[in-house]
């Protein structure tokens, strides 16, 4: 009697195991796409509330929104080469240049988070606001 009890827990953890591992894989998005000449992924972990990119417009256009695990809102537009985050001015790419959005915020041409606003601002763009995930 003890040795069916002990296995009906034991497949109970491991039911419970196997669903944690699904549901976190579920809700890891990775997805790529190709706007204008930038390559922008997609890596972050929760929910993609939009992705909306026009390749054939006369200038490119992409808008992503998505939610964190943690609750964070995080919106990406890129129009032509003008990149913003949360609705504030980040930059311009420069042609050719690969975008990640990931869970910390938007890294270009792999540099880290900091390097990549300080890019972007080199760029071009006049503004000096800081967009925060």
């Amino acid at each position: 009697m003890i040795g069916i009890k002990k296995s009906q827990t034991s497949l109970a953890i491991a039911v419970a195991l196997v669903g944690g591992l699904f549901f976190v894989s579920a809700c890891t998005h990775r997805r790529v796409v190709q706007v204008g000449s930038h390559k922008v992924t997609i890596a972050r972990h929760g929910f993609e509330k939009k992705i909306d990119f026009n390749p054939n417009a006369s200038v490119p256009a992409f808008e992503y929104k998505g939610v964190s695990t943690a609750g964070s809102h995080m919106k990406v537009t890129i129009t032509g080469d003008k990149v913003r985050v949360n609705d504030v001015d980040y930059g311009k790419l420069r042609n050719g240049d690969s975008v990640l959005i990931g869970d910390d915020g938007v890294a270009v041409n792999e540099l880290d988070y900091g390097a990549s606003e300080k890019y972007l601002r080199a760029n071009g763009s006049s503004s000096e606001a800081t967009a925060v995930n």
